[in-house]
């Protein structure tokens, strides 16, 4: 789901250094960073340390697995995608299938699995596994689902991993039929705005596709 997969990087260590120890270190190629964002009586920049929070973005194997790049406030920036459409099933019968987040790889086939914590069942394991542009795209993340409003609203923000957040709203139309919007936001470098910004048609289409799964069990759910 994530645009950095595209990025291409000639010599990796120029952008990250020692996966062991997470440090991110300034290039005489790269602009050098503003001292108000980055106060210093020395006149070279040191080694800064990465938040632990997030799981790396940039992958520069053939498998484009996250190994590499951790995020960092200031170089990453939110790419968000929205789809809304109409289901034909009561709002609590779709409010109801979608809370179902193990059964979500059904329509999100990009998705290949959710697993629910046992022992904090607000808190949740994906895998998404996606072949594009010859590339297998492969990305983890541990999710925190956030205060759901019962027939209106679910929403979730990841806690480590790919940095994602999103919310489905629904929006009854009548007894048998409702509106589902699904906005699904991600963090990307800085550097790959670009990129991220080419792939949004394919993020649109993912999400519109999901949707239109969705759609289809739901009504097979309500007549069974």
């Amino acid at each position: 789901m994530s645009a950095t997969a595209i990025l291409s990087v000639n010599n990796p260590k120029d952008l990250v250094t020692g996966f062991g120890n997470r440090t991110f270190h300034s290039r005489s190629n790269f602009a050098k960073p503003s001292s108000r964002l980055f106060p210093s009586s020395s006149s070279s920049m040191k080694p800064l340390t990465l938040a632990s929070r997030f799981s790396p973005l940039i992958s520069t194997n053939r498998s484009f697995k996250s190994s590499v790049f951790r995020r960092f406030d200031t170089l990453m920036e939110w790419q968000e995608c929205k789809v809304k459409m109409k289901v034909e099933v009561p709002v609590s019968v779709a409010y109801g299938l979608y809370s179902e987040r193990e059964s979500i790889p059904k329509w999100m086939t990009f998705i290949s699995s959710v697993k629910v914590l046992k022992d904090k069942p607000d808190l949740s394991r994906w895998t998404l596994k996606y072949k594009a542009f010859g590339q297998n795209l492969e990305y983890a993340w541990l999710a925190k689902n956030l205060q759901p409003l019962p027939n209106q609203k679910i929403h979730w923000i990841s806690l480590e991993g790919l940095p994602n957040k999103g919310t489905v709203r629904f929006f009854p139309l009548g007894p048998s039929s409702c509106d589902v919007e699904l906005t699904f936001a991600y963090e990307v470098p800085l550097l790959l705005i670009p990129f991220a910004a080419a792939l949004q048609p394919l993020m649109q289409g993912l999400i519109k596709n999901s949707l239109e799964q969705f759609a289809e069990i739901a009504k097979s759910t309500k007549t069974t």
